[in-house]
C-alpha cells in the first residue's frame, strides 16, 4: 500500500512540473514575443507616413533670389538756375535799378560764394550793383544783382556802399567850399592884388600843361580797354589819366580810389579842361563844354564822351 501511494505521489510530481514547464514555455514565448514585435509589412499606414515626412523638402532662400519689394526710383529732378528763371531775372534788375554797392575793381560775378565757383561775367570797374534788403554775405562774398538781370556773388572787399561814398564825396565837397571862403575872406587887397599878379603867371603856364593832358589823353582815342594797363594803345580809366598827366611831367597814381585820394577837390564851376572827373570806381578827364575822355570798358575803349556821371567829383592835381 505504501508503496502504491509513493508511485501516485511520484507520477503527480511529474505531471506538476511538465504543467508547470510547459507553462513557462508559454510565458517565455510570450515574453520574447512583446520584446521583439514581428516587423511591419512596409505597405502599412504608419510606413508610409515616414515615407512621407522623409521625402518633403524645403527649398531656402538665397543671396541669389531677387527681392523685388516694389519701391519706385526716385526720379531725377532738373534745377534751373537762378540767372535762367523769369521770375528772378525781374527781380534781379529791379534791385539793380536802386543799386546799394559799387565794384572797386574788375571782378567775377560767380554762381556761388567760393572763388572756384563758375564765372557768370567780369564785371568792369565802377560797376553798380543791387542787393538785397539786408545784404546777405556768405563768408567772404555778398550776393548781388546786375542790371542784366544776373544774380551771382562778388567778393565782398571789392565792394563799396554807394551811401558811404556819395557822404564822403558830400562832405570833401562842403570842406573845399568853406577852405576857399575862408581863405577869400581873409585875403587883403594887397595880398589879392600880389596873388592875382602871381595867379595869372601860373594859370598861364599850368593852362598850357592842362591843354597838353587834354591833347595826351584825346591822341590815345580808338585805344582798347586793357585792365590795369597804361600803355600807348591799351589803358584802363586810371592808366589813361596816369599816363596822360606823366606826358606833363605830373605823378598821378594808377588807381581811382588813390586818385581820389590825393586830389584837391574843386567845384564844377571851377573846373577847367585837365582837371579830373572822378565817380565811385571810375576816372577820366575833363576836355571842356560837358565832355571828358575816358576808357569806357571792354569792348568799348577810349573815347571822348559827354559827363554821364550823376554826380562827379572834380579834382586838380
Amino acid at each position: 500500500m505504501s508503496s502504491f501511494r509513493a508511485n501516485l505521489h511520484r507520477h503527480a510530481n511529474r505531471v506538476a512540473a511538465t504543467a508547470v514547464a510547459g507553462g513557462a514555455l508559454s510565458l517565455g514565448y510570450a515574453t520574447a514575443a512583446m520584446a521583439s514585435p514581428a516587423p511591419l509589412p512596409a505597405d502599412t499606414p504608419q510606413q508610409a507616413s515616414e515615407a512621407v515626412r522623409t521625402e518633403t523638402t524645403v527649398a531656402p532662400i538665397t543671396a541669389s533670389a531677387k527681392a523685388d519689394w516694389g519701391v519706385d526710383e526716385l526720379p531725377q529732378v532738373e534745377v534751373t538756375p537762378l540767372w535762367e528763371q523769369p521770375a528772378q531775372i525781374k527781380k534781379a534788375r529791379a534791385l539793380a535799378s536802386d543799386p546799394e554797392v559799387v565794384a572797386t575793381a574788375a571782378v567775377h560775378l560767380r554762381t556761388a560764394a567760393d572763388g572756384g565757383a563758375e564765372s557768370l561775367a567780369v564785371l568792369a570797374d565802377g560797376t553798380k550793383l543791387g542787393t538785397d534788403a539786408d545784404e546777405v554775405t556768405r563768408g567772404d562774398f555778398t550776393r548781388v544783382y546786375t542790371k542784366d538781370g544776373l544774380t551771382g556773388f562778388v567778393a565782398s572787399h571789392l565792394l563799396d556802399n554807394l551811401a558811404d561814398l556819395r557822404a564822403a564825396e558830400e562832405a570833401a565837397a562842403a570842406k573845399a567850399a568853406e577852405e576857399a571862403a575862408a581863405t577869400a575872406a581873409a585875403s587883403t587887397a594887397s595880398t589879392a592884388s600880389t596873388t592875382s599878379t602871381a595867379t595869372t603867371s601860373v594859370a598861364s603856364s599850368t593852362s598850357a600843361s592842362y591843354s597838353s593832358i587834354v591833347a595826351a589823353a584825346q591822341s590815345q582815342i580808338g585805344s582798347a580797354y586793357v585792365y590795369a594797363s597804361a600803355t600807348p594803345g591799351a589803358f584802363d580809366c586810371s592808366g589813361l589819366v596816369s599816363w596822360s598827366y606823366a606826358q606833363v611831367g605830373i605823378s598821378v597814381p594808377h588807381s581811382s580810389s588813390a586818385v581820389r585820394a590825393v586830389g584837391t577837390v574843386i567845384s564844377a564851376s571851377e573846373a577847367r579842361p585837365g582837371d579830373v572827373i572822378w565817380s565811385p570806381g571810375h576816372v577820366s578827364i575833363y576836355a571842356g563844354g560837358n565832355q571828358q575822355i575816358e576808357a569806357v570798358g571792354p569792348g568799348s575803349g577810349v573815347q571822348q564822351t559827354s559827363i554821364w556821371q550823376s554826380s562827379p567829383v572834380f579834382l586838380r592835381f
